[in-house]
């Protein structure tokens, strides 16, 4: 698996910012980003752009646990 982090574009504002996402392929992960980056700035989907790639990370064997839970 791999992390993938894009440059995303809210169209009606202009506003431009990043955000990653885990999956199997870029391909994949470009066809999911869209749903959640929406989501996250409620807005439609229609009105996400998501731009280039700007890294690609191995999520595999990544491991995070928070504070509170150890």
């Amino acid at each position: 698996m791999q992390r993938y982090l894009f440059e995303y574009k809210i169209l009606p504002t202009g506003e431009t910012s990043e955000f990653s996402h885990v999956a199997a392929s870029e391909e994949e992960a470009r066809q999911s980003i869209k749903e959640r980056v929406a989501d996250l700035e409620f807005v439609e989907p229609e009105e996400v752009e998501i731009g280039t790639l700007l890294r690609t990370l191995d999520a595999s064997k990544q491991y995070y646990e928070c504070e509170g839970c150890t």
